[in-house]
């Protein structure tokens, strides 16, 4: 074997070394590459996740802007006591009506006044309609209601609501 032969083998096995360490260092590169993919997938199908429930959100908030939200509430005026329903929502609320879970001989409410005033035609946003509340010693002092109202797009709401002093 010459010295040109020698050198000629030796710079192919120096080749050779260098083709592998090359294909080991592109195979550790592509599996680092395919992690980093599989992780911006995850990180992408999370952020799509998180787009839409912020749209639902969005919707949601939305669709209750141009609806009504009417609330009960027990209050204590001076020496004698109230329920107010009110209007929180954006929107008139018509035909509203209000009735207590209890048995009819134990309501607080006095039916007269409560005959004036309910069923109330149209309840304006931030408006209320007031009812004397007719609290004894044995009364209780939180009561649960039925509250009901039609919305301006016409759908009918009820809503069970608890109610303390």
């Amino acid at each position: 074997m010459t010295g040109y032969e020698v050198v000629s083998i030796a710079i192919a096995c120096i080749a050779l070394g260098a083709s592998i360490w090359t294909s080991i260092a592109q195979r550790r590169a592509s599996v680092a590459q395919r992690k980093l993919q599989s992780e911006s997938n995850g990180l992408q199908r999370a952020t799509s996740e998180l787009a839409k429930k912020q749209l639902e959100i969005l919707l949601r908030d939305e669709s209750g802007k141009h609806m009504a939200r009417v609330s009960l509430d027990l209050v204590r005026e001076g020496q004698g006591f109230r329920f107010y329903v009110r209007n929180l929502g954006d929107e008139d609320a018509r035909n509203v009506d209000m009735e207590l879970i209890i048995a009819p001989n134990n309501s607080p409410i006095i039916q007269s006044e409560y005959h004036e005033k309910f069923p109330v035609r149209r309840l304006q946003p931030g408006s209320s309609v007031s009812l004397i509340a007719a609290l004894h010693l044995g009364s209780p002092t939180a009561y649960n209601a039925k509250i009901s109202w039609t919305n301006p797009d016409g759908s009918r709401v009820e809503e069970e609501m608890y109610t303390a002093l």
